[in-house]
């Protein structure tokens, strides 16, 4: 029998031929979820939500439980986390909503147009920091338990031989103004000034360049999350999606590489429009993560000898289907989207109702 140090570095190996376009012996399943783990595990999501310690136990155990995974993609969970990325408002089970209902974002306007001048003016550091303490109630303070104890869970991951893919989140300047601003009125905003916020996420991309460059290092992650959601083609027409949106995704996803790190690129929403512009990415560097609204043929057929894929479960058949359902369309990317430069995985988070069964059925559908 193999030790857990064996299966870790077997399983390591086997992810990192698929990113590099090889055929590994077999394809890599890496699930990616929250709330279903805590639902799995019969965890409320009240408790779930706050207790950073039981939410990785809740995840690993979930995941390990069902099937021979070869990684999970995030190693801890918290709803602040999400205020944290996207400068919102987060209803938390418990507090803002009953303890049996899970967490959600909530859509407001945090941030005014104002805000571009003190970025402008005084800098995004000084803006983000004062965000976090005054219109998030002092967030950094929340999400640093997140922070501390998440090297804890990468180890006790490793231990049990399992991958940690993406504990790190990285995000545009798009993503965090159109979180904070909310989606109607940065969509406003972009016609109606477009040069000011133009200049605050220039600035604005210099420092998270430098921020999320230290927080690779200091992780030492294998790789991490680029998010693209608000920024999908289908949002915005391509003359803002090349001005806006694309630019700076590119420069995060490049400093990734070079920091050595594996840009997971969660791309929730359909980007079939603009799938040719993701070959200017460095190739056989990236994971290109959809959500199920992309397809993942296309995808396929348009990027799959320039980069890795990964996906595509989606959460109705992982909620509403059944094993056998689950199989097959498993089977089917397995087949049709590998076996070189895949991996099976959900499109985006399992959902709070996914079938325990469907959830094993797709990781055990690699083995054949």
């Amino acid at each position: 029998m193999k030790s857990n140090t064996e299966l870790y570095n077997e399983r390591l190996a086997r992810i990192k031929a698929a990113v590099a376009l090889e055929q590994p012996d077999r394809v890599p399943v890496i699930p990616v979820g929250n709330s279903f783990c805590a639902n799995h595990l019969g965890v409320k999501p009240a408790d779930f939500a706050l207790d950073v310690e039981l939410a990785h136990r809740t995840m690993l155990k979930s995941f390990t439980s069902l099937g021979e995974v070869d990684g999970i993609q995030q190693p801890v969970f918290s709803p602040y986390l999400l205020s944290f990325q996207w400068l919102s408002k987060v209803q938390i089970p418990g507090i803002d909503l009953p303890e049996n209902v899970p967490w959600q974002v909530h859509e407001a306007e945090m941030m005014t147009t104002d805000d571009y001048d003190i970025i402008i003016n005084k800098g995004y550091k000084f803006f983000f920091e004062d965000f976090l303490m005054n219109r998030l109630d002092n967030m950094l303070a929340k999400v640093g338990p997140v922070f501390g104890y998440t090297p804890t869970a990468i180890q006790n991951a490793k231990d049990a031989g399992v991958v940690t893919l993406s504990p790190v989140v990285l995000c545009s300047p798009y993503e965090v103004f159109c979180g904070a601003r909310s989606m109607p009125k940065f969509m406003t905003d972009m016609r109606r000034m477009p040069e000011k916020v133009l200049e605050a996420m220039d600035i604005a991309q210099t420092q998270i360049l430098e921020d999320s460059r230290q927080a690779l290092r200091a992780a030492g992650c294998v790789g991490a999350w680029v998010g693209g959601w608000r920024a999908a083609s289908e949002f915005l027409n391509p003359k803002l999606w090349d001005r806006f949106a694309w630019p700076y995704f590119k420069q995060l996803v490049e400093m990734t590489v070079e920091e050595g790190v594996l840009p997971v690129l969660h791309m929730d929403s359909n980007w079939e429009r603009d799938l040719e512009r993701f070959k200017e990415l460095p190739k056989a560097k990236c994971l290109f993560s959809g959500d199920h609204a992309t397809d993942i043929f296309k995808i396929k057929e348009v990027l799959g000898d320039h980069m890795a894929i990964m996906g595509d479960v989606p959460a109705g058949m992982l909620a509403l289907g059944t094993p056998d359902q689950v199989h097959s369309y498993c089977r089917k990317l397995i087949e049709g989207i590998g076996p070189k430069g895949f991996v099976l995985s959900s499109g985006c988070d399992a959902p709070y109702n996914a079938k325990p069964e469907n959830v094993a059925a797709m990781i055990a559908s690699v083995q054949g």
